[in-house]
């Protein structure tokens, strides 16, 4: 029962959502047309239908007409493209209009092309001396609107007069420039390697919403904010070998002893055979348990520098590790006495430490990501 309740509801309300009455009623007028329209076209007899489509009609054309006239009264230029858009609007019914069967859908057949065409124009005209108006303060922040205003005029007419390289010069100037880069002031000289992979970071996927990031100077470029990550601090911990020893037992058979009777006689069993007892004996290994370990760290600083104030906005510490750590066993004595889990260790043997440069370059690679990271989560810092 509930589930026949819970279809003839949704029923109920794709219905209500599909009546084109219930649109003209809410004055969704455009919406009614357009439901009416498909009703018309697939049933051409009902008239209930092209009467919401009349009212509909005409209704919204008298509401765009009225909002026509008080625009213009207005004067006010920025207007033109709510014009053009109305003007449009009247165009897409009367079109609609005129595709649906002659059922008596009223309407008058009216040339909108010259206002229209009149008031893309004139939305252009605007569109583009207001970019321009804003473009000449060459102010970033203007520059951003200018750009939106020459899309404006780009969007009305395609080829307006040189709108593409207007487009392309707000783009520039406003857009924010930051250079992100590496300085070693460290005592241990950081290796070449390092700080190029370092200076490599991907920073132009960063790009977006007006920032550009570069991780190399574009000398045609002005930076506006500068990200300088210092290194302030490295260090390689010497190599270091520790040695843990265990000795591990085990009692195994060695052997067998007669039982003896009281007058020093080998016993018997039912059957006469000799009885006999085991013997044991503990037999022993030693387990050298061998830790080698070294360590470099890279000790520095992320530094969020505003250039055209000449002022620092933040500094952020920033710590990168790499760390070399292998474990080998070695055992001298009797490998019996060892356990299965011991026995698997002794497949490890000693390894070469690795020199310091390899491991600074991988603490470098850990700073890497670490930096990117900081830039990403410092970008409001960027305007």
């Amino acid at each position: 029962m509930r589930k026949i309740i819970y279809i003839l509801l949704t029923a109920t309300f794709l219905y209500s959502c599909a009546s084109s009455s219930k649109r003209l009623d809410k004055g969704d007028y455009d919406a009614a047309m357009q439901i009416s329209a498909k009703k018309i076209m697939k049933d051409p007899g009902k008239f209930e239908e092209v009467d919401v489509f009349n009212d509909a009609y005409k209704l919204a054309n008298h509401k765009d007409k009225a909002e026509i006239d008080r625009l213009k009264n207005i004067g006010d230029p920025a207007n033109w493209g709510k014009i053009y858009n109305l003007y449009g609007n009247l165009k897409r019914r009367q079109d609609l209009a005129a595709t649906l069967p002659p059922v008596g859908i009223n309407y008058d057949e009216t040339n909108y092309l010259a206002d229209i065409e009149n008031a893309k124009t004139q939305a252009t005209v605007y569109a583009y001396e207001k970019g321009n108006e804003l473009l000449l303060t060459n102010d970033r922040f203007k520059a951003r609107q200018a750009h939106a205003y020459f899309l404006e005029a780009k969007k009305y007419t395609p080829n307006y007069n040189d709108v593409d390289d207007k487009i392309a010069q707000a783009l520039l100037i406003g857009t924010t420039n930051v250079y992100f880069k590496i300085e070693d002031n460290a005592q241990l000289v950081a290796p070449k390697a390092m700080m190029d992979n370092v200076q490599n970071i991907k920073v132009n996927d960063l790009d977006g919403n007006w920032i550009n990031y570069d991780a190399y100077v574009d000398n045609a470029k002005l930076y506006h904010y500068s990200i300088i990550l210092s290194l302030d601090l490295i260090e390689v911990t010497p190599e270091e070998l520790k040695e843990t020893t265990t000795v591990e037992t085990k009692e195994v058979e060695d052997g067998f002893d007669y039982v003896l009777d009281a007058n020093g006689n080998v016993t018997k069993d039912s059957l006469g055979n000799d009885i006999k007892i085991k013997k044991y004996k503990t037999i022993s290994c030693t387990v050298n348990r061998y830790q080698q370990k070294k360590a470099a760290r890279i000790t520095g600083s992320m530094n969020y520098y505003d250039n055209l104030t000449e002022s620092k906005l933040k500094v952020e510490p920033i710590v990168s590790d790499a760390l070399f750590e292998h474990f080998y066993t070695v055992a001298v004595g009797n490998l019996d006495a060892l356990t299965p889990e011991t026995r698997k260790e002794l497949s490890t043997q000693a390894v070469p430490f690795p020199p310091s440069e390899a491991l600074i370059i991988q603490a470098g690679e850990v700073m890497k990501v670490m930096a990117k990271e900081a830039i990403v989560a410092n970008k409001s810092l960027v305007k």
